[in-house]
């Protein structure tokens, strides 16, 4: 019987697919049978996102579940204790690929007024930011803001506890997740990794111990998952924990993050072992820190064939969903600051207040904002991540590129007309001279 309506269920949840309905009507496919008792989502979930490859490993599934039904291997969930599941139906409501987010959550997350759109999502204000405390720039990232509102904020006492990323010693371009409750554990976690962390894993330990007020920072899909968990319809116990206990949400710019492959091949092109690249930035280009103190530089484009398949499903360069979205496109020791909500207005007036940061205008890099806001439109500019192709489907035309897939291609009449096109055949080498022939 159950069996029966959860595929009644996808059948419905496909038929407003194709009939172009509303994108935030589509979660009534499985809403509208929670008061009757709701229906055994998690099958539905892994055969529509997991099974699929649209998967995009936000782990939101996972940290919303009140009876740990899933694990997570491969940067995916694995319905290990399918037989748990008690038909709540959070895990497909607060899945960021099934539907977009609802359209009351900017007045949910309290956007700080004025706000305004100009490409990369709303925001009252931004600036190019720094830290001035010397011991958090030598240790993190461009102007290292990510690591000063958390050690600021544990200072102070208004973050208790931080969700964050944190390097693997012996391939320090691999994270996992850390639940952070000290300034030190902010410091060590310092710096980005640019292949893809699950930091919001530890949501169900700060939980457990009941820490807050609590940070998070995470990529645009993960805050996507996050705010989908914090305003999920679906109101029980764990949903409300998150909303009342999560109280900023720090977004970190992403284009798209690569695989473990992309650092294997880097290693061998530098003739060093993965543990001794200490650092990567990526700035039109790879600047790579080697342990020995080196510095080494590579082709983005090289390294770009790297690029994690599953980051196509995700929309969201900014973090438009975010208190405060964080990035260093395009600057040199500096952080692109934006502030989105009052929450993230609170900690960014603090951090200023403090003397913690300088601060120039964003007018003195204007180049910086273009290209945010170049890059925010493109990953908007392509269909909701339910009417792409699957992974399968993308393999059979040959390309599984998240950042040039919709490149070039414009919006049909409706979704049904995006007709995305195999990559270009490889440049033909040209052939060498025969001895004794003249090169023209």
């Amino acid at each position: 019987m159950k069996q029966d309506l959860t595929k009644e269920v996808q059948a419905r949840y496909h038929r407003l697919l194709e009939e172009v309905a509303d994108p935030n009507e589509w979660a009534w496919a499985w809403r509208s049978e929670y008061n009757h008792g709701g229906f055994k989502a998690v099958d539905f979930l892994m055969e529509e996102i997991v099974n699929s490859g649209k998967c995009i490993g936000c782990a939101a599934c996972l940290t919303i579940c009140p009876v740990d039904v899933f694990d997570y291997q491969n940067e995916k969930p694995k319905d290990t204790w399918n037989s748990a599941c008690v038909f709540c139906e959070l895990c497909v409501d607060v899945c960021p690929v099934l539907r977009p987010t609802d359209q009351d959550l900017t007045r949910q997350i309290e956007l700080q007024e004025p706000s305004i759109d100009e490409g990369f999502g709303p925001y009252a204000y931004g600036v190019l930011a720094r830290t001035t405390r010397e011991f958090i720039l030598n240790e993190a990232q461009d102007g290292g803001i990510c690591s000063a509102l958390g050690i600021h904020g544990m200072q102070t006492g208004t973050i208790k506890g931080m969700v964050i990323g944190n390097e693997d010693p012996d391939n320090p371009q691999m994270g996992y997740a850390r639940l952070a409750t000290t300034a030190e554990d902010v410091l060590i976690s310092a710096r980005s990794r640019y292949t893809y962390q699950p930091n919001t894993l530890t949501l169900v330990e700060a939980m457990k111990r009941n820490i807050s007020p609590l940070a998070v920072v995470g990529v645009p899909c993960q805050v996507d998952g996050v705010r989908q968990q914090q305003f999920s319809s679906i109101r029980l116990d764990v949903a409300e924990w998150y909303r009342e206990n999560i109280g900023l949400v720090i977004g970190l710019f992403c284009s798209e993050a690569f695989t473990e492959q992309g650092i294997d091949w880097l290693a061998e092109d530098l003739q060093v072992a993965k543990r001794d690249i200490a650092n990567i930035n990526i700035k039109g280009r790879l600047e790579i820190k080697l342990r020995d103190g080196r510095e080494e530089t590579r082709s983005l484009k090289a390294f770009g064939k790297f690029a994690r398949p599953a980051c196509l499903y995700c929309m969201d360069y900014a973090a438009d969903n975010a208190d405060i979205g964080l990035g260093g496109i395009g600057l040199d020791g500096w952080t692109f600051t934006v502030i989105r909500s009052t929450a993230g207005h609170r900690a960014w007036q603090a951090l200023l207040e403090a003397g913690w940061v300088e601060t120039k205008e964003l007018d003195e890099e204007p180049k910086s904002k273009e290209i945010l806001a170049r890059l925010s439109r493109y990953k908007r500019n392509r269909p909701l991540p339910a009417l792409m192709p699957t992974h399968l489907e993308r393999e059979a035309i040959g390309n599984l590129d998240p950042k040039h897939y919709y490149r070039g291609w414009e919006e049909g009449n409706s979704v049904k007309d995006w007709r995305p096109l195999p990559p270009p055949p490889p440049k033909k080498k040209k052939a060498k001279p025969k001895s004794g022939d003249s090169a023209q």
